[in-house]
């Protein structure tokens, strides 16, 4: 586990995307990692002394759902997750995305049942100090958390020294993306990390660049 912010760390049990940890006064996990990281990310966070009371989901891609129902088991912490996802993550709309998207889920998903949701999200909302921001492109109801002057960007675009959009097999709405991105330089964050990409400051000019390489 590894500290990157004011009781914000990064986990490194989550396989391909690395879930992120908040230790406010509701101990919250972003993202739950790939199918079968959850006992992983269990021992990571008992080892840690964390138990955690809430999970956000960003979005319903399955190496951020993963271990989502193994915590939700063991910890009985509350998972939410935005409204307009639901059709990705309880699969009723999985038939209406585009075929290679609707492949790759169900072979990352590998047979596991959809996770349980507690709390749907409609919109912008505080929770507990974490304000979720509507990012739909990468996925319908894709979410950014916004905390301490972080971005927590999931899937939004790929931080690091150079930002980069994620890849396109991976989202479903390139132009719609895009402009979720651009949305987010209102919030002038001073650093940023995505499940992808290490975390970094300097997150608005990163930002911009970005969003210049496209305009």
């Amino acid at each position: 586990m590894e500290q990157i912010g004011t009781e914000l760390f990064r986990l490194g049990g989550g396989g391909f995307a690395a879930p992120h940890l908040i230790t406010g006064e509701v101990p919250t996990l972003i993202d739950t990692g790939a199918p079968g990281r959850g006992p992983t990310l269990e021992r990571e966070l008992r080892a840690a002394g964390v138990k955690i009371e809430r999970i956000i989901l960003t979005h319903g891609d399955p190496d951020h759902v993963g271990g989502s129902d193994h915590l939700r088991r063991v910890t009985g912490a509350e998972v939410c997750a935005s409204r307009l996802e639901r059709p990705l993550i309880d699969r009723s709309g999985w038939s209406s995305l585009p075929r290679l998207r609707r492949l790759l889920m169900r072979s990352f998903f590998r047979g596991t049942p959809p996770p349980t949701v507690d709390r749907w999200i409609d919109g912008a909302e505080v929770i507990d100090g974490i304000a979720t921001l509507p990012t739909p492109g990468h996925t319908p109801g894709h979410i950014v958390l916004a905390w301490e002057g972080w971005l927590l960007a999931g899937d939004a675009f790929v931080s690091g020294d150079r930002f980069h959009e994620s890849p396109w097999p991976f989202t479903i709405d390139q132009a719609l993306a895009r402009r979720s991105v651009e949305a987010l330089l209102s919030q002038a964050p001073r650093a940023a990390s995505s499940s992808h990409g290490r975390p970094v400051d300097r997150a608005t000019e990163r930002l911009q660049a970005l969003v210049n390489s496209w305009r």
